[in-house]
């Protein structure tokens, strides 16, 4: 058998961007180290995002988005590019680097010549006409290893018992607290696992922290919970998978496309801008909707059927076809 080329991941993230595009590429890095290939990042970010990828290949840090910066002459088998802030210049240049290009592109925001463009929205706009194929839809989101092979949820609690809380990897508008004591108070029999990416003390009883964990760990937590409070990000997707009826709440302008179209998808409610002056009131009106048994277990069920957590085994199915190039 022979072993995969090179896979290089361009991304970025940490404390003060959040770890949303770290979170979803390891997924991929796992999956070629699975198969024996060799992976490669370069990584714009802080030791906050070297943690999370230590077991996931190379890693090397620095800003490599502006065309400004010298692109290494890496020549890989696949290049995977997720960011916000790569230049158009920058993606031509890796595109041509790369044998098969990739673009994780939540936003539509830049045309692309060549390669395959991830794009896990569900999202009814037109997509760019380019010389790329776009792979649409949350079937193709990339999940964490432990989210590959999840079991269909047992029958649902008559009373929520067990609430996580997720604001993203490092909870870049400090919410956490104040969104704990408001969990706290609108279910005050119920134990609050809250998953935070720094030292602080749980703001009420009641409430465990966990910090940095494993997406073993993470999937685990979720299994348990009867709802959830979670940031917009990529985390939407892998509650989906564990079936896990959630308040989304929208922590990042890129966030919006989940906020409108999850509620239709299965049920999750949209709370809105996390910066809105009705936060408050919007969170407290989705926590009294999932308080219904049956509810829940409607959401728990059109969840599940919605992400099947084969996006990355179906990403690298296709690489196996060789892409379309844009006309000559």
């Amino acid at each position: 058998m022979t072993r995969p080329g090179l896979l290089v991941i361009y991304t970025e993230g940490g404390r003060a961007r959040g770890l949303g595009h770290v979170s979803r590429c390891s997924a991929y890095a796992r999956y070629r180290q699975a198969q024996g290939g060799r992976v490669l990042w370069m990584l714009d970010g802080d030791d906050l995002a070297t943690s999370m990828i230590a077991d996931c290949g190379e890693v090397r840090i620095g800003p490599w988005q502006d065309e400004s910066a010298a692109l290494p002459d890496l020549n890989p088998a696949v290049a995977i590019v997720d960011s916000y802030r790569v230049s158009a210049a920058v993606v031509a240049a890796i595109a041509d680097q790369a044998a098969t290009p990739v673009f994780i592109d939540d936003l539509q925001r830049l045309r692309y010549s060549r390669g395959l463009v991830v794009h896990p929205a569900l999202d009814p706009a037109p997509l760019r006409p380019d010389g790329a194929e776009w792979l649409t839809g949350p079937l193709w989101q990339p999940l964490r290893p432990a989210f590959w092979s999840v079991a269909l949820r047992g029958p649902v609690r008559p009373v929520v018992e067990r609430i996580l809380v997720t604001l993203g990897g490092s909870d870049v508008h400090d919410l956490g607290a104040a969104i704990i004591r408001q969990v706290a108070h609108a279910f005050p029999g119920a134990h609050i696992d809250w998953v935070t990416g720094d030292g602080s003390a749980p703001p009420a009883p009641g409430v465990t922290a966990h910090r940095r964990l494993s997406d073993q760990a993470m999937a685990a937590l979720m299994l348990e919970a009867d709802l959830a409070v979670s940031a917009a990000g990529s985390t939407t997707f892998e509650l989906a998978r564990c079936g896990v009826p959630t308040v989304l709440l929208g922590v990042a302008g890129n966030q919006q496309p989940n906020l409108d179209h999850w509620p239709d998808l299965c049920g999750f409610v949209d709370a809105g801008r996390s910066d809105a002056a009705d936060r408050s009131a919007r969170i407290q009106a989705g926590l009294d909707s999932l308080r219904d048994p049956r509810v829940r277990a409607v959401i728990s069920d059109r969840a599940q059927a919605t992400v099947d957590g084969q996006g990355v085994r179906r990403l690298f199915d296709r690489l196996q076809v060789p892409t379309r190039k844009a006309a000559s």
